[in-house]
């Protein structure tokens, strides 16, 4: 444990090179604008601007792309208490005693906290960050191809929680997406598979155009087809600063909040919005005036607050420990470390441990930036709500074209990431998330090589993966992972007809 702090104190240190402090600062400041803005949201950002930060190179990339990532955290709370607009969903509860509190004229107050509860949030998760992850990178050092494999499967069943309510729209996405990273040339058999006759789809499609399209394109349009209605007040930098007697009141519901998010964050597929939601439940039931949450409670806004910072810092154990993205931005951070030649899991730790703790470091210099610049910048940033999206969105889309353009300098590229936009405008109108195709398009392609290398290894003999221990129980999980929405339809369905029955009987 010691260690492990020992560890992140000398990241800290290395993050104070001027170039990580640049990159930080340039994340940070990039992610509280797209968190102001809403429907963006973090994996929006990510994504927009993943071509850009992966030609900082190494290190100095995915500490900008972390900065957007837990800057737009902070930021989405600033049009949720001000103008009772999310900016993105885990700011949903945030909204309803943020929103409130602004009614009665007690933004400040929100907003204050809000900056807070953000910052012992954060802080919490970073060091429990720290204090889990080589202990869980050790463990899964016992990870062989076949033990891989059934780890991809797993994290692939997990389309049942991202995939939202219906589970065949999101098996649809995510066979999507499996079937665009199938696309080119065959990693081991060697031939061309679903090129059309293009050599420049040899390759592959790069994961940077699609999710950049996807998420970026798709986010503007729809933000394009909703009205934004809103006022906003003026606040004074002291107004800003919580009440000192709001921090000691809400000491407790700060720290719970923190725990609840981090362990809730960890867990692959339930995310910071699942995280917010029973933060804030728990913080009412325990309160001694549950009445007030609701109606303006400042608790109300602490609790969420700090369980979303804190989980999105915990999200970061899957992605390094293990390689797997439990939400739609840690996707985007996956391709950005596979773009800079990296490959996370357990053995990340054990050959680039002065990148990995480098990075842990950047996360806390970027905490505390974002708690500077959000206290500074809170009026500014809110104001961007109001830019006329005439004049903003033909820049944020000239700078995602010119972002895909620079990757290979191919206008097929451009023409590709506006066709993933138009594909994932359509799929939210019709109700199909694309967090499913992303996990498709990310680890189906490790899925297929896991299977084909390790029936070679076993010489077809497909036994191999009910042979040992840890392949056996994550497909098992596996299975119940993916018949569990359908055994809770199957005891609705029989619980409604009794129900029904009853009634007939009376």
């Amino acid at each position: 444990m010691i260690e492990s702090l020992e560890l992140l104190a000398g990241g800290v240190v290395n993050a104070a090179a001027p170039a990580l402090l640049f990159a930080t600062f340039i994340g940070v400041l990039i992610g509280l604008m797209v968190g102001v803005l809403p429907g963006l949201g973090p994996a929006a950002g990510v994504a927009i601007m993943l071509p850009v930060a992966i030609s900082f190179g190494g290190t100095a990339a995915i500490a900008a792309l972390a900065g957007i990532y837990f800057g737009a955290m902070f930021g989405g709370a600033v049009t949720s208490i001000l103008l009772g607009i999310p900016g993105d969903a885990p700011s949903v509860m945030t909204v309803i005693d943020g929103n409130a509190m602004a009614k009665k004229g007690e933004a400040g107050r929100a907003l204050g906290m809000n900056v807070f509860a953000s910052f012992v949030g954060g802080s919490i998760g970073i060091i429990f960050l720290a204090l889990l992850s080589v202990p869980i990178a050790s463990a899964a050092l016992a990870f062989g191809p076949t033990e891989m494999t059934a780890l991809m499967c797993f994290a692939l069943s997990l389309v049942s929680v991202l995939g939202g309510r219906n589970m065949v729209k999101a098996f649809v996405s995510l066979f999507i997406g499996m079937w665009i990273g199938m696309i080119g040339l065959d990693p081991i058999g060697g031939p061309v598979r679903y090129t059309q006759g293009s050599i420049h789809f040899f390759d592959g499609i790069d994961f940077t155009i699609v999710a950049v399209g996807l998420f970026g394109f798709s986010a503007m349009f729809i933000s394009l087809s909703s009205e934004l209605r809103g006022s906003l007040q003026k606040h004074s930098f002291l107004s800003l600063m919580p009440n000192i007697a709001d921090i000691v009141k809400c000491k407790v519901i700060l720290v719970m909040g923190s725990i609840v998010g981090f362990f809730i964050g960890v867990i692959p597929g339930v995310g910071a919005t699942a995280s917010t939601m029973l933060s804030y439940g728990l913080a009412k039931k325990t309160s001694r005036n549950p009445d007030e949450f609701g109606q303006g409670a400042i608790g109300g806004v602490a609790a969420p607050e700090a369980a979303n910072n804190a989980s999105s810092y915990a999200s970061m154990i899957p992605l390094f420990t293990l390689g797997i993205p439990g939400s739609a931005t840690t996707a985007v951070l996956l391709g950005g470390l596979l773009m800079i030649g990296l490959q996370p899991g357990p053995l990340l730790f054990v050959n680039e441990p002065e990148f990995v703790w480098t990075v842990f470091g950047t996360f806390w210099t970027g905490n505390i930036m974002l708690v500077i610049l959000t206290l500074l910048l809170t009026p500014f940033l809110a104001s961007i709500v109001f830019v006329s999206r005439a004049l903003l969105y033909p820049v944020v889309i000239g700078i995602v074209i010119f972002g895909v353009y620079s990757i290979n300098y191919s206008t097929i590229d451009v023409g590709t990431a506006l066709v993933a936009g138009i594909i994932g405008y359509l799929m939210l109108k019709l109700g199909y998330t694309p967090v499913p195709l992303i996990l498709g398009l990310v680890l189906g392609p490790l899925l297929e090589r896991g299977v084909r290398r390790t029936l070679i290894s076993s010489q077809g003999d497909p036994s191999v993966f009910i042979e040992r221990p840890i392949s056996i129980v994550l497909l098992f999980l596996t299975i119940v992972v993916i018949c569990m929405p359908l055994v809770k339809r199957g005891v609705r369905i029989v619980f409604t007809r009794l129900q029904a029955s009853k009634r007939r009987l009376q």
